[in-house]
């Protein structure tokens, strides 16, 4: 059976289960990595002195954010990549505004309270880095950076879906069949370190704001670029896994090592200048140079070994997939309530985390489950489909008449309105109970 041009570019832009597999993955790390971060004060009222399983637990967290963001705004570039193949260019913004716009500004002026400030939230929200305690779309950032990014490469992917084997695209072909895929482990990770010492001794770094928002741009471009590259990257990956295995956990002890004795404050995080050290020395440059090639380095260790073990469907992804967007936009407003009890309770901190991590995974999905079944709430949510989705879902799937369906639809933004008023009245409480 012969297969056609178009039936070929199909197969080569085919989706990919490891992406997604990956997404969902990274997704449920961050959630347990805010809760492990934002609980780490009773861990050290807990010790009077740091052990080996405390600074075990610290290194795997300190290393971990280093690239598990990065990982997210690359597999985005990479879904873009995918998104681009049969849309327009006007299609592509529509659907960004809705998928990241609509929930962006739910989170801010709802989830986040912004409504009782108006014009205070409207003019943090257009202020350009308004710092961590000014911020009115709260651990939203990312998608404010994504939907930012989205838009200011969009005439750029245009370029590409017109130009497929355009110059461009050919010359990062070459980049990427460099031999013995050099390139490809090279070329982005000094791209990246330029970007470190050129803009990260100004100000420290924080949330995708100041020196991170490009760098994370640029993690985003670079997704794209490689999933363009169609048949390359992936047979790269093949190549590349086992010498990451070997160096990237080399370099993360390398990272540590300077990150913990550099005689310069912040030398990871940035903004030394502002604490009257010069801009630029040798040893910022290879702190510098040392955090991108490790922060890159893991990027594609763990794409390796994702396309690798991962790229199989399950009945689950899609159910997991869908439930990302959902999930990550309430699961903050979990977090702060059970580490408030369990610090005023005097619990520890590993039984905390296990219990609070549970607590917050089961209660995210428990919303994620509401939410999808509220019509009206869906989108804010950033779930696709409407009721030809919501159809799908029981209890829908079970009622054929229109009046049964009528009811059910509005039980269920009822309890959708009241599991936003629950969310609220946990965040205002891990408050109250915060300071006893």
């Amino acid at each position: 059976m012969q297969i056609n041009s178009l039936e070929m570019d199909e197969i080569k832009y085919a989706r990919r289960f490891d992406i997604d597999w990956l997404r969902v993955i990274l997704f449920a790390l961050l959630i347990w990595f805010h809760y492990a971060m934002f609980s780490l004060d009773q861990l050290f009222k807990d010790n009077s002195g740091i052990g080996i399983i405390n600074l075990s637990l610290i290194f795997l967290l300190d290393v971990m954010h280093q690239w598990r963001l990065a990982a997210l705004f690359i597999i985005s570039g990479m879904g873009t990549a995918f998104a681009f193949r049969r849309k327009t260019w006007k299609r592509y913004i529509k659907e960004r505004a809705i998928r990241l716009g609509l929930p962006l500004m739910f989170g801010t002026y709802i989830l986040w309270l912004g409504i009782f400030s108006p014009i205070v939230t409207t003019q943090k929200l257009f202020t350009i880095f308004p710092g961590i305690d000014e911020m009115p779309y709260g651990h939203l950032w990312f998608i404010y950076n994504l939907l930012i990014y989205s838009i200011v490469l969009t005439p750029f992917f245009s370029y590409i879906q017109q130009n497929p084997n355009g110059t461009l695209i050919k010359s990062v072909e070459k980049i990427m069949n460099i031999r013995r895929g050099i390139g490809m482990l090279i070329f982005p990770a000094l791209i990246l370190s330029f970007n470190g010492i050129i803009f990260k001794p100004w100000k420290f770094g924080e949330v995708g704001m100041w020196w991170e928002f490009p760098r994370y741009f640029l993690y985003f471009l670079f997704g794209y670029l490689m999933i363009s590259t169609k048949n390359i990257y992936f047979p790269m990956l093949e190549k590349l896994r086992i010498p990451l295995t070997i160096v990237t956990p080399m370099l993360s002890i390398i990272w540590y090592i300077l990150k913990s004795t550099s005689k310069i404050p912040s030398v990871m995080e940035g903004g030394w200048v502002q604490k009257g050290f010069p801009a630029f020395s040798f040893d910022i440059f290879l702190a510098t140079f040392i955090q991108s090639f490790h922060t890159w380095f893991w990027c594609i260790f763990i794409f390796s070994w994702s396309s690798k073990l991962l790229n199989r469907p399950s009945k689950w992804l899609k159910y997991l997939n869908e439930a990302v967007y959902p999930t990550y936009i309430v699961h903050m407003h979990l977090t702060f309530l059970p580490i408030a009890i369990f610090a005023l309770l005097g619990i520890g901190y590993y039984s905390g985390l296990v219990l609070g991590s549970v607590f917050v995974m089961v209660g995210v999905i428990i919303c994620f489950e509401i939410v999808r079944r509220a019509s009206l709430f869906r989108i804010f949510f950033g779930l696709k489909g409407g009721k030809e989705s919501l159809y799908q879902i029981f209890p829908f799937n079970k009622t054929k008449t229109r009046e049964s369906k009528f009811v059910l639809s509005l039980l269920s933004n009822a309890v959708a309105f009241g599991m936003i008023f629950g969310l609220l009245l946990f965040l205002i409480t891990a408050g109250l109970v915060s300071k006893i």
